[in-house]
């Protein structure tokens, strides 16, 4: 099957307040136009990279990087309320759901993890997650698996599939330390170090090649290998991801690929398929915000709404 991309970007809808070089370009937008509710067969709502803890603002210069930890549950509870009235199917997170102290321990921890999964809650509708490497310092895979709600049979999965308005949603996770499975847990990781195993791969091919709805895959780290550039570093790119995304093309499903991770945001197409990096929401103080909505229409085009400093991304398959 051949398919042709058009790519329409635009950015987030507020002015931000005064930032670096990495968000001069989010201080004004343009609107996406979306098509009439009728022909909108899935909608859902996404953050990432909340990183929600408390302690001091964390300024990473190599990555234009300001962590506004103190920010990130009133950000996140912006983002619940505009789902809340939104007529979505879903919302997600794309991971990085909170973060910790450096000298911090498993209980503290786990209260960030518990504080921001209750403002999580107040989406009044299915919820997701998805793994991120941050969701591992200082507690076990397990201690994250079990103070988190996935909707129906995804609960207790790092990785599944689950299917909404005609649309297949395959959930990744990559926070492995190898192939053969070791799972980040409780500090052990190297977050530059991220691996889809060989397990996961096996059971990623199999869901796509069972049934045949249009698919949308969910990452945290970034598939776009071909992609690497000044712009996109080499650090956050699954180590694997090129017979991940041969899969991907293979079963000619594949609409989009939704990621977090690099708070910077990019965007990169590939093959018939879209890959939507989205920026940060722990970066600069509220007012600045970031989230978004994305819309899958009846013909399988894909429209990404960017809330507030998030860019926009209108995905066409034709």
């Amino acid at each position: 099957m051949k398919r042709r991309l058009f790519i329409q970007s635009a950015l987030g809808a507020l002015i931000a307040p005064a930032a670096g070089p990495l968000f001069a370009k989010t201080v004004t937008s343009g609107a996406i136009q979306l098509p009439p509710r009728t022909e909108i067969v899935s909608r859902f709502g996404f953050v990432t990279d909340i990183h929600y803890c408390v302690a001091p603002v964390r300024r990473i210069p190599s990555e234009d990087s300001i962590r506004v930890y103190r920010d990130s549950l009133v950000k996140l509870r912006q983002a619940t309320d505009l789902f809340n009235v939104s007529d979505l199917d879903f919302a997600i997170e794309l991971g990085d759901f909170k973060d910790c102290n450096d000298d911090g321990d498993r209980e503290g921890t786990l209260r960030y993890l518990q504080t921001v999964e209750s403002a999580f809650s107040r989406f009044n509708g299915p919820r997701y997650h998805v793994c991120g490497n941050h969701d591992f310092d200082k507690i076990s895979y397990q201690d994250f698996l079990s103070n988190v709600v996935n909707h129906g049979p995804a609960n207790g999965k790092s990785y599944y599939s689950f299917i909404s308005g005609g649309v297949k949603y395959i959930v990744l996770d990559a926070c492995y330390n190898n192939a053969r499975g070791e799972h980040y847990s409780s500090g052990n990781l190297n977050w530059k170090v991220a691996v889809i195993p060989d397990a996961e791969r096996a059971w990623l091919s199999k869901e796509l090649s069972s049934g045949k709805e249009p698919v949308i895959v969910f990452t945290h780290q970034l598939l776009n290998y071909w992609d690497v550039n000044p712009n996109l570093p080499d650090d956050f790119i699954i180590r694997d991801a090129k017979s991940v995304v041969e899969m991907l093309e293979k079963s000619g499903r594949v609409l989009a690929v939704i990621s977090g991770h690099y708070h910077r945001g990019y965007y990169s197409a590939r093959n018939g398929i879209h890959y939507v990096v989205n920026q940060g929401m722990v970066e600069r103080p509220l007012p600045r915000n970031v989230l978004g909505i994305v819309s899958v229409d009846k013909n399988q085009n894909v429209y990404v709404e960017g809330i507030y400093n998030e860019r926009s991304h209108v995905c066409r398959r034709a």
